[in-house]
């Protein structure tokens, strides 16, 4: 807390980081979408996967957009963090004011807080398996996610990053007033929802290509 008063006391300075904030936050979240919409052309077969993860790599698509990814992965983590109360007495403050105010809202901050933290690290650990063992392939994919530890990990990587990207967003739209708050709320929750389920099936489908062992 003691960071976040430092910089709170300029208002510039803490609008120029609520806004680096909110488009790093925005750009992973719509990363995050067409991430899965690639995952899920193993529907297709290990052709099509292979063949658009070969034309990322041929146009250096993968090798320009990777590094600034995982840039902004770390930056919108230290951005946000600037916001979470990291003393204990602090936590337990805010969750005693939680659960006397029982509002929506404060109660989608908290598990962003916490969906946050447990993402740096999911998500961590995910980075650096696949940079270890690129390049990117339907068979190498179908050995990782198909096996029961890693199908777990992925499953709990994707519930969180849905739903954080979905309550994310959701409190951007409220911030910033558009959508209005209920329409935003319904628009997003059916969003997460059906990347949720297309998530959900592509690892299953993995899991069966690789023969759920």
């Amino acid at each position: 807390m003691i960071l976040q008063q430092v910089l709170f006391r300029s208002r510039r300075t803490a609008a120029i980081l609520d806004i680096l904030e909110a488009c790093s936050g925005l750009a992973l979240a719509l990363f995050l979408w067409m991430h899965m919409v690639f995952v899920a052309t193993i529907f297709l077969g290990a052709g099509a996967f292979d063949g658009i993860a070969h034309a990322l790599d041929t146009y250096y698509l993968s090798f320009t957009g990777i590094p600034p990814l995982i840039v902004v992965f770390f930056m919108h983590f230290l951005l946000a963090a600037r916001k979470i109360p990291f003393a204990y007495r602090e936590q337990r403050i805010i969750w005693r004011h939680a659960g006397l105010l029982a509002h929506r809202d404060t109660w989608t901050w908290l598990f962003q807080a916490v969906s946050g933290m447990a993402i740096l690290l999911l998500g961590s650990i995910h980075f650096w398996v696949v940079l270890s063992a690129w390049p990117i392939g339907a068979s190498l994919s179908i050995h990782r996610v198909g096996q029961w530890p890693q199908f777990v990990f992925y499953i709990a990587l994707l519930f969180l990053g849905e739903m954080h990207a979905g309550i994310g967003l959701y409190r951007l739209a409220v911030k910033w007033g558009w959508p209005p708050r209920r329409r935003s709320g319904l628009l997003f929750e059916v969003i997460s929802a059906l990347f949720l389920l297309l998530g959900l099936a592509a690892l299953v489908m993995f899991r069966y290509l690789g023969g759920a062992g």
